[in-house]
């Protein structure tokens, strides 16, 4: 009885244990670092598709290197790609023009990552980290087209453990301002995006949850010009072990403004009944898998 009891007491550990180096979420970071001297090589594949008209499917690819350089210091190195194919989709900015109809993979820009971790959620009453990442691209991820936009992005994450480090929340807050030239047009805007998810390690190595993203574009970097918003809500379940990786999480977009874009060439509405659908998307859907060494 005595070793059964044991047994049991182990299993329910591994259960409720996770490594510092597992993301338990497609779109949300959580505090822990990469542990000091290792390396990591992590895969996102991000699927977007479907707008108000036309066809639409996007996919994009980022490599990721990353480095461990102190218990509580991590940085890494994206290379940025991505595959799209479209047909007859209205340009947000003047729906009675088109995008240029596409199917062709491009390499897009790179970035760097530095995110140092202030407080532990193991040790802490909560956890906190701060993360900044800048970005340099030559094309447009969204389009297709060449431009030059330089980006920073500043991202505050917090992480709450329950139940035994069972439980995982997390919540990260994003600014991200953004320089583009098109065609000798300079813009710049700041994308405001809210994230938070709730993952629940249910069995050895395995965990399942829920994610929220509300992601919101102000143009000229002028808050009060908010020019769109979307809300996206699903699941994601996770799977590790020692030496990698991997989680899937879907994300619809369950509303979202503006909803009405303009008239198209023909006249009729561009619109869809409670999503925005401009530069927001009606599904994501990401894979997220890394590779420990």
């Amino acid at each position: 009885m005595r070793g059964l009891l044991c047994g049991l007491m182990f299993a329910a550990a591994a259960a409720g244990a996770a490594r510092a180096d597992e993301a338990p979420f497609g779109y949300v970071y959580t505090t822990d670092p990469l542990p000091k001297g290792h390396w990591e090589y992590e895969q996102w594949n991000t699927l977007r598709t479907g707008k108000a008209q036309g066809y639409y499917t996007a996919f994009d690819l980022r490599n990721e290197l990353e480095y461990g350089f102190t218990e509580n210091f991590t940085g890494a190195f994206y290379l940025n790609s991505s595959y799209l194919n479209m047909k007859g989709v209205p340009d947000p900015s003047d729906t009675t023009t088109l995008w240029h109809d596409r199917g062709a993979f491009d390499v897009n820009g790179a970035s760097l990552e530095m995110r140092y971790r202030v407080l532990n959620p193991y040790k802490d009453p909560i956890g906190l980290s701060l993360y900044v990442e800048p970005e340099i691209s030559a094309r447009s991820r969204e389009e297709g087209n060449d431009e030059i936009e330089r980006a920073i992005e500043l991202k505050l994450i917090f992480q709450k453990n329950f139940f035994e480090d069972r439980l995982v929340l997390a919540l990260n807050s994003m600014l991200e301002s953004e320089w583009e030239r098109e065609d000798g047009v300079p813009e710049k805007k700041f994308t405001l995006e809210q994230t938070a998810g709730a993952s629940w390690r249910f069995a050895r190595g395995w965990a399942a949850g829920l994610e929220f993203r509300n992601a919101r574009t102000y143009e000229n970097q002028t808050f009060g010009r908010e020019s769109e918003s979307a809300w996206f809500l699903g699941p994601n379940v996770h799977y590790g072990k020692i030496g990698w990786w991997a989680t899937f999480t879907i994300l619809p977009q369950i509303g979202g403004h503006p909803r009405d874009l303009g008239l198209d060439a023909n006249g009729s509405e561009v619109r869809d009944a409670s999503r925005a659908l401009g530069h927001f998307e009606k599904l994501e859907a990401r894979l997220r898998f890394g590779i420990n060494f």
